[in-house]
């Protein structure tokens, strides 16, 4: 066989090399996100120090949450590039934050609903479906867990 790489080998290649140009540049358009949400999320400090509210509140807990978010995505970006697969716990935990970032928007709507004198049957719903999808998510990153920690076992050998 001669030295060079066979079509394959070439093709993997030029493969590899695309999805590392494509991650990178998901890696740099989430960071401009991060830098915009962060920027917002100053404001509505400064905002919400002059008018003390709790909708400010909520408001910057929303954002910093967002901001995990995608800090956990550029995170598993890294990941992913560093061993060439894909790892399910991060986007466990992505899905966790974001359920839970839901279920805190969702409980100072049920408030505000209250006030208002609306039925607030649709977000107890919500809350009920959001609840049941925290309990699976937790399951799956439990089993996760388990099941990479026995494939390090394996790995050892």
């Amino acid at each position: 066989m001669s030295g060079g790489k066979g079509p394959v080998e070439s093709a993997r290649s030029a493969l590899r090399l695309v999805e590392i140009v494509l991650d990178l540049t998901l890696a740099a358009v989430l960071l401009v996100a991060v830098l915009i949400i962060g920027g917002e999320v100053v404001h509505e400090i400064a905002a919400g120090v002059q008018s003390g509210g709790v909708e400010s509140a909520l408001k910057i807990l929303d954002r910093v949450l967002l901001i995990f978010i995608i800090a956990e995505l550029i995170y598993t970006l890294r990941i992913s590039l560093a061993r060439s697969q894909l790892i399910l716990e991060p986007f466990l935990i992505i899905g966790l934050v974001a359920v839970v970032r839901r279920i805190l928007i969702a409980t100072a709507q049920v408030e505000q609903w209250l006030v208002a004198g609306r039925d607030i049957s649709p977000l107890l719903y919500e809350l009920g479906a959001l609840a049941g999808l925290v309990l699976s998510l937790a399951i799956a990153l439990s089993l996760a867990r388990k099941h990479s920690s026995r494939a390090s076992e394996y790995e050892a050998d």
